[in-house]
């Protein structure tokens, strides 16, 4: 286990053009001789995961087989395509999905679109023909509603649409960092055993752990979503909301809504209609205080600089509800270099501390 530089050891310096680190991030360092990965040492440290979610209107999945480069744009079916595109529907995540089964495969590229319309999720899905047809739809997307209908000899096509649909995206890139290949593919292999043990089971009704009573929700194994010193890692839908060292039985419950909120909540990573960090983390103060009634609320989240730091507004217009939520930056830590000695080089990242939270 790595162990947190004490004050009175010297600061290691950092490799040339590495951001400089101020001398208290520095004594959270690992010491010189150690190489702990980035996913263990944020434990050690008791980092918060919170304010490092994904920022959407919608994540856009593209079947892209194994294996990917660093980034997942940098060749192969992606490349060209930008991790962040403005569709109709809005600002778009794009990511690469390990592809299910080869067998039977006809050679298309599934594409699925999940977007967030008020409190609820929307779901389309496509299948484009080859490279061409997949530039072909997004340049589509950008102009078109995902409802709109498709030209003819246009290289895609639609094949269905569908409301909240229950899905759980697994970060799984191990080319951009190892825990990320390890504990994320992990965590997807542990998900899928509790469906089909659940599956297996063939109850009608739901129970402690149940991954939703229909026990239907889509496993995708996904590119880089950020937050790897947090793997594993996932984002779960129609909720939205992304998390941190989070294990299987718990993703169950998350999407059964049967977790206390309170108790996971400071594992949320942020919610996707959350625009910063520091709004990421007051809206999960309301969530942990409101519980899972809050995703049934259509909500906007703003932000704007004060005195101490930020004041957020979480408003719920149609229900006649808002938080204001004041917050502060927290402490100053280290992200390391997965498996450097030293931890080197790393990069401060910021904490947020929720000050004050009233609703009016």
């Amino acid at each position: 286990m790595a162990s947190v530089r004490h004050g009175n050891m010297p600061p290691q310096a950092p490799p040339a053009g590495t951001p400089a680190l101020a001398p208290e991030v520095l004594t959270l360092m690992p010491a010189a001789h150690e190489a702990p990965r980035c996913s263990a040492y944020a434990s050690v440290l008791g980092t918060d995961p919170g304010g490092t979610a994904i920022a959407a209107d919608a994540v856009a999945l593209v079947e892209v087989p194994l294996p990917w480069s660093k980034p997942v744009f940098a060749s192969g079916l992606l490349e060209g395509f930008r991790p962040m595109m403005e569709l109709k529907v809005g600002f778009a995540r794009v990511l690469a999905v390990v592809p299910p089964d080869e067998r039977g495969r006809t050679g298309r590229i599934p594409v699925v679109l999940h977007w967030r319309v008020g409190a609820d999720t929307q779901s389309a899905y496509f299948e484009a023909d080859r490279a061409e047809g997949l530039h072909r739809l997004f340049a589509h997307l950008e102009h078109q509603s995902p409802a709109d209908p498709v030209p003819a000899g246009s290289g895609f096509a639609s094949v269905g649409f569908a409301e909240n649909e229950c899905a759980v995206l697994i970060c799984t890139q191990g080319s951009h960092d190892v825990c990320c290949g390890s504990e994320g593919t992990r965590l997807a292999a542990d998900f899928e055993a509790v469906m089909r043990a659940y599956r297996a089971a063939d109850v009608n009704e739901p129970y402690a752990g149940a991954p939703t009573a229909s026990g239907r929700v889509t496993v995708y194994r996904v590119s880089h979503t950020g937050g790897h010193r947090f793997a594993p890692t996932a984002m779960t839908l129609p909720d939205g909301r992304m998390w941190a060292g989070i294990e299987a039985g718990e993703i169950a419950t998350i999407l059964d809504q049967t977790a206390n909120a309170a108790a996971m909540a400071p594992r949320c990573r942020g919610w996707w209609g959350a625009p910063t960090g520091p709004a990421q983390v007051a809206e999960r103060a309301v969530f942990a205080q409101v519980g899972w009634p809050l995703e049934s609320l259509a909500r906007k989240v703003s932000v704007r600089p004060s005195e101490a730091g930020w004041d957020v507004e979480v408003v719920a217009t149609e229900a006649g509800r808002a938080w204001t939520v004041a917050v502060a930056e927290g402490r100053t830590v280290p992200t390391i270099s997965c498996r450097a000695l030293g931890g080197l080089p790393a990069k401060p990242a910021s904490e947020f501390d929720v000050v004050e939270i009233r609703e009016r």
